[in-house]
């Protein structure tokens, strides 16, 4: 399958191959890696070759998409919604019962996985068309993060349609897979598994969540 750049056409193609059942992989802001993404969730593990039951991450266009059944008091969802939005962290948040079916993917012992990080200009549409998509890292299970389109298409074998927005991303800076940050119900912060986001921070997780709700009550929207 072919490396596209981003344009309309492109774009449309991809939207095409979504709704036929077939993931894509995008590129996402950086420091993020590529990601492959689809309408279903056990073909986004097919493509990593990994289990077509295992969890898999949602991506939502609005953190409001998912809101309604998050298990959050009140006034945690603005925290999550900026931890998402400005930290463009992944979240795990705890989910009430009896959601949706399209959930369940991305439900592992209670706890969602998924992201509200904003998607580049000019694929952003894409989830805009769809509400939500279930991702993961562009690579097989195992391989490292692809950080640019080749390596994408190289990583899966060329199996995947591969959007190009290695110009929208800035090749200086290191990439890697989302830092993972857990949310209690009651809003308190834990890193469920280290990434690109806590880079500074090396090993001490802790650190780097302590840093997170300390921000996030420095914020105008915390008030």
């Amino acid at each position: 399958m072919p490396v596209l750049p981003i344009g309309d056409q492109s774009v449309d193609q991809a939207m095409d191959a979504l709704r036929a059942g077939s993931p894509i992989v995008i590129p996402t802001p950086s420091p993020m890696a590529y990601t492959i993404t689809g309408t279903d969730a056990a073909a986004v593990n097919a493509a990593k070759g990994r289990p077509a039951g295992q969890p898999a991450g949602l991506s939502v266009t609005d953190i409001e998409v998912v809101a309604p059944y998050l298990d959050l008091a009140e006034g945690v969802l603005p925290m999550a919604r900026w931890l998402g939005e400005s930290e463009m962290v992944s979240l795990l948040v705890p989910v009430r019962p009896g959601g949706p079916g399209w959930l369940s993917p991305a439900i592992s012992g209670g706890m969602l996985f998924f992201s509200s990080t904003p998607w580049l200009a000019g694929i952003d549409k894409i989830i805009a068309e769809f509400g939500h998509l279930y991702m993961s890292s562009a690579n097989l299970t195992g391989g490292r993060p692809a950080t640019t389109a080749a390596e994408a298409q190289e990583a899966l074998g060329g199996r995947l349609m591969v959007l190009d927005g290695d110009p929208q991303r800035d090749a200086s800076r290191p990439h890697g897979s989302t830092t993972m940050v857990r949310i209690s119900s009651n809003g308190d912060l834990a890193v469920a598994r280290s990434g690109i986001n806590n880079l500074l921070f090396g090993d001490d997780l802790t650190g780097y969540a302590t840093d997170l709700a300390t921000r996030w009550r420095a914020c105008p929207e915390a008030e």
